[in-house]
């Protein structure tokens, strides 16, 4: 049988400690969804090196109708190296990729996902303060995937966290600075909270 080839853009989403010959990635792609990767290890002729929360464009076969794939060719098209200066950035991001990697995403929601991650990235890589992006982004996904949160964990919230929560939720990241840190660690702990309790999520953090 005639082996599977494909073109695709994905979020590099997770990396497997490497073996000899292969490093193992999981790659999220818009089309495809999660996709487990494989790049070749060559000293010989090296390929671009590859980092968590790096976009590619890549073309990738598959000898195994499509149950793992390997990098024919690839590109790198856009890197966030300023996430891994602050930790609690890279927590948020790396929660982030752990969500959408151990959660299998409707196909018809993927676009979606895809832009969630653009703008979560995109938002730690300029220095938004970590847990507002954090909130909002697991909100939006939980969202996206049908789960209540606005109808139960939203509206079951009182006094001063909901309020706090609505404007966290509403208002443009541009718009939020770091004073609003402290509620929205808060409250993204109430969110994982009842996502774990609520729903078939696997929430690993928190």
């Amino acid at each position: 049988m005639a082996g599977l080839s494909l073109q695709t853009q994905g979020y590099v989403l997770e990396k497997a400690p490497r073996g000899d010959r292969f490093q193992p990635l999981a790659l999220y792609s818009a089309e495809h969804g999660l996709l487990r990767c494989y790049q070749r290890i060559s000293t010989r002729n090296p390929g671009p090196a590859i980092d968590l929360f790096d976009e590619l464009s890549a073309t990738l076969t598959s000898s195994n109708q499509g149950n793992t794939w390997f990098f024919k060719e690839l590109h790198v098209d856009q890197r966030h190296p300023e996430i891994g200066l602050r930790f609690e950035a890279l927590a948020e991001a790396s929660a982030l990729a752990m969500l959408i990697v151990r959660n299998p995403t409707h196909e018809e929601g993927r676009p979606g996902i895809c832009r969630l991650l653009n703008d979560t990235l995109s938002a730690l890589g300029k220095g938004a303060p970590p847990a507002v992006v954090g909130l909002k982004a697991l909100y939006s996904f939980a969202r996206s995937e049908g789960y209540p949160v606005k109808e139960e964990w939203l509206a079951g919230l009182r006094g001063s966290d909901r309020e706090h929560a609505l404007a966290l939720i509403t208002t443009p990241l541009a718009s939020l600075a770091a004073e609003h840190t402290d509620h929205a660690v808060r409250l993204l702990g109430k969110l994982r909270r009842y996502l774990r309790e609520s729903t078939e999520l696997t929430i690993d953090v928190g």
